[in-house]
């Protein structure tokens, strides 16, 4: 267990990372951030096959953590800038970048940044109570994980839409109708299920496994190199603005 909230075990060829905030329910600090994308950049020279994404309960992740990322807004714009740049954006080209495959499993809500964090998994797998929201808009913000982007690829244009602009949650069987997870199972099974998943990919060649992550990569994210350039800047400015800070004003 790390002093950031992060806590890892590794089972053979697995490792499963899980972010393990219970009093903040999982929200993302700086620090958090940083520790989960040095470490998902580490395993891939530490022979892992395959990487499992978890929230400890009782939820997945609840998005930012408010007061953190108010502290860094209260520095100014470049601080945020930075922030963002190198953190936040640093653990989505981890993931992303990964040769083996991450498995997001979700147990409970998975809001703001903790849908980008799930959006970002190769596969999602879900239980029964899980909720979904791309809750950004709710705090004066955008989807600053490339959420809007990714969700737009995953489920369409019009519920991509639907979730950004109104940031309303939907549940876990909606989620799955619309392609937004690939299973959904009761909360006693997650583990299960995930474990099935898991020694199915460890089962595969590991470089043609990785190569085709690749190549499903390249064509789902087309166009988000730019996307999460231009979300710096946009984000710098709507942290630092009165909206953010007024609606994130009882966090504080």
């Amino acid at each position: 267990m790390s002093d950031d909230g992060l806590r890892e075990q590794r089972r053979g060829d697995v490792v499963e990372l899980t972010i393990d905030r219970p009093e903040r329910r999982n929200a993302l600090t700086v620090g958090l951030v940083t520790a989960l994308a040095d470490r998902l950049s580490a395993l891939a020279g530490e022979g892992v096959r395959a990487a499992v994404l978890a929230g400890g309960p009782p939820v997945f992740c609840a998005g930012g953590d408010l007061v953190d990322l108010g502290a860094v807004a209260d520095e100014g714009p470049i601080a945020v800038n930075d922030v963002v740049y190198t953190q936040f954006h640093r653990l989505v080209g981890a993931l992303t970048s990964a040769p083996y495959p991450v498995i997001a499993a979700i147990d409970g809500a998975a809001l703001g940044a903790g849908l980008d964090l799930a959006l970002c998994c190769d596969l999602r797998v879900a239980t029964s109570r899980s909720t979904f929201a791309s809750s950004w808009i709710g705090v004066g913000l955008v989807p600053g994980m490339g959420g809007a982007h990714l969700l737009t690829r995953a489920i369409g244009a019009s519920r991509a839409s639907e979730l950004v602009l109104l940031g309303r949650p939907i549940d876990a069987t909606t989620a799955l109708g619309w392609g937004l997870v690939n299973r959904v199972v009761e909360p006693e099974a997650l583990d299960s299920e995930v474990g099935e998943v898991v020694d199915r990919l460890v089962s595969l060649p590991a470089t043609a496994l990785a190569r085709s992550k690749a190549s499903l990569r390249r064509a789902a994210q087309a166009g988000l190199s730019e996307e999460l350039a231009t979300l710096g800047a946009v984000q710098g400015t709507l942290l630092t603005g009165p909206d953010f800070r007024e609606r994130t004003a009882r966090f504080r």
